[in-house]
């Protein structure tokens, strides 16, 4: 039989242990697992900005420069533009000289219907910057010299192309 003084020695004995192990489960935590929104090094913040949106870094409307500079490199943007070239089965250049730039090269995945000159088209991709030798083969860039013109300046890596009154995205 267990008498009075076993008892208390039983519980001492158990909240000894339980606040000796204590501290050693706490550190037991991963404490390098950043939080899932913070920011990782060397992976690009996805957004979606269309004009008339203001990206929210100063305030200004973002589709008014996605091409003039390297500040929305790795964003994702939607952007509405007439087609001035179809260049190649998977590439064409718009207009978008509203988003800072005449002569956007756009390329994308995709058996597509030609793109007239003129034919307005709604792109949403990543901004990224173009070098021929990296795009070149999986997107069946033909000629160097069509796309020289292009080299080092901010472009649109295509997730989808709408037309107006089109039902889905052609790609």
């Amino acid at each position: 039989m267990i008498d009075h003084r076993s008892r208390r020695s039983l519980r001492l004995l158990a909240t000894t242990i339980a606040l000796g192990v204590a501290p050693l489960l706490a550190a037991c935590g991963d404490d390098d697992t950043p939080d899932p929104g913070a920011d990782v090094p060397g992976v690009p913040t996805t957004t979606t900005v269309q004009p008339g949106q203001s990206d929210g870094d100063d305030g200004q409307d973002a589709g008014a420069g996605y091409f003039a500079d390297d500040k929305h490199v790795g964003r994702q943007v939607t952007v509405t533009a007439p087609v001035k070239q179809d260049l190649t089965d998977e590439s064409v250049v718009l207009d978008a000289s509203d988003q800072g730039d005449d002569t956007l090269l756009v390329l994308f995945k995709g058996e597509q219907a030609d793109f007239g000159e003129g034919t307005t088209v709604t792109v949403t991709g990543t901004v990224q910057r173009f070098a021929y030798d990296k795009y070149s083969g999986e997107y069946g860039l033909a000629e160097a010299a069509l796309f020289e013109t292009y080299a080092d300046e901010e472009f649109l890596l295509a997730d989808t192309i709408t037309r107006p009154g089109a039902a889905t995205p052609t790609s």
